[in-house]
């Protein structure tokens, strides 16, 4: 499958990218500034703005399906994830791409959803410390809900460097406390192979 990676340098990107490109998928990378992912045959790196239109014209020619690991750093733009995903979806309509997955945190909320006490404390807390952010996912949601691509969006609590562990997908949780970046990125490459959880919004769940 040939799949364009948003912000494929970051942590969780790299940890997706190794594992599609191991299955064997070709991937076409985003990367914003600096290329810290390693050489590969089946790995085209092309450097640029994630939110410009030109260039996500060039990122997603000739691509099957799309990975968006967009998210917030010390100095992105407040609304980087809706701002993104609009041109996301804008050029795949434009080009008959119909696969889309993206990232986003638990406090993205879906009818029936089962939210745990720590879930409820670590969002509650971030959203009086940084509003914005989790309005930012909100609002990167709906766009994708109102576009025509087959979209999953995943959900996750809290992001770590461990190692992988097991886990399962659930529509409503509840979410596991720490999820591995290798975990995202093996859901993520089962959705995309299976065709799993088209227009749906999956919480990695704890396995028991």
């Amino acid at each position: 499958m040939k799949i364009a990676v948003i912000a494929a340098n970051g942590r969780t990107g790299q940890a997706f990218v190794a594992q599609a490109l191991q299955a064997g998928h070709l991937i076409n990378a985003n990367v914003h500034n600096s290329n810290n992912l390693k050489p590969h045959p089946n790995l085209s790196i092309l450097k640029g703005d994630a939110s410009d239109r030109a260039y996500i014209n060039k990122l997603l020619k000739d691509q099957e399906a799309v990975v968006s690991f967009i998210g917030h750093t010390k100095n992105s733009d407040q609304n980087i994830q809706t701002k993104t995903t609009e041109v996301l979806v804008e050029v795949m309509a434009k080009n008959n791409i119909k696969r889309l997955v993206s990232l986003t945190g638990t406090g993205v909320r879906f009818p029936n959803d089962k939210i745990t006490l720590i879930d409820r404390f670590l969002n509650s807390t971030i959203r009086l410390i940084d509003p914005k952010r989790i309005n930012d996912g909100l609002q990167h949601v709906e766009v994708i809900k109102n576009s025509d691509s087959d979209w999953t969006v995943l959900r996750v609590l809290k992001l770590q460097n461990t190692s992988l562990g097991e886990f399962k997908l659930t529509l409503n949780g509840p979410a596991k406390l720490i999820v591995a970046r290798a975990e995202v990125a093996q859901a993520v490459l089962d959705m995309l192979e299976h065709k799993r959880f088209m227009h749906q919004a999956p919480i990695i769940s704890p396995k028991n």
